[in-house]
């Protein structure tokens, strides 16, 4: 007979999204169940409804999981040039989808970004993210019509990620290429 180990509660919260991770970057959410989930933690469904009341609140809780992630991942060095740091960020975005590419087609994808939690997840990490590609620039004094083109670039590198991921036919840095060559045109600045 196994023995379950008592883990502090976040500890525990830990060791089932670690799960959820596992699981959703190997599945798609439609084919997740919670009991695949239970058992991927070792722990008993209802020890999972105890953190988590339904399964979409878990892959809510994994979204915001991973966009923390790749918030952190894709971070640059404030001292390289805007267009070193722009192409340091957009490898940075690839190497976490190319490391998590079931989790991010899920998040993409997936019936689930329709729930509300997760759009409102996405929709504050992808507020953050332009925030931070818009630092990249310091001299940039930006006009709403740039702060949307930011926000409509974003939209845009995650098709292309998925596009890539499924096996456009080009090199990831063309892809790479493509995505900054677009983001400078969108903010009518040169490539430094």
């Amino acid at each position: 007979m196994t023995r379950r180990v008592r883990l502090d509660g976040g500890t525990r919260r830990e060791q089932l999204l670690a799960a959820g991770i596992a699981l959703f970057g190997s599945r798609p959410y439609a084919e997740v169940e919670i009991a695949d989930i239970a058992r991927a933690a070792a722990v008993s469904r209802g020890l999972l409804y105890h953190y988590f009341p339904d399964k979409r609140s878990f892959f809510a809780a994994v979204v915001g999981r991973q966009v923390a992630e790749l918030a952190r991942a894709t971070r640059t060095d404030p001292g390289d040039p805007p267009g070193v740091r722009l192409r340091s960020g957009v490898d940075a975005y690839f190497d976490f989808i190319e490391t998590h590419p079931q989790w991010y087609r899920s998040l993409y994808r997936s019936t689930a970004n329709a729930d509300d939690v997760v759009r409102r997840l996405l929709d504050e990490a992808h507020s953050n993210q332009a925030h931070a590609i818009l630092s990249l620039f310091p001299d940039l004094d930006p006009t709403p019509v740039q702060r949307l083109a930011v926000r409509s670039w974003i939209a845009f590198l995650a098709s292309a990620g998925i596009g890539w991921l499924e096996g456009v036919h080009a090199s990831r840095d063309e892809v790479r290429e493509m995505c900054c060559a677009t983001l400078l045109a969108a903010l009518g600045l040169e490539d430094t």
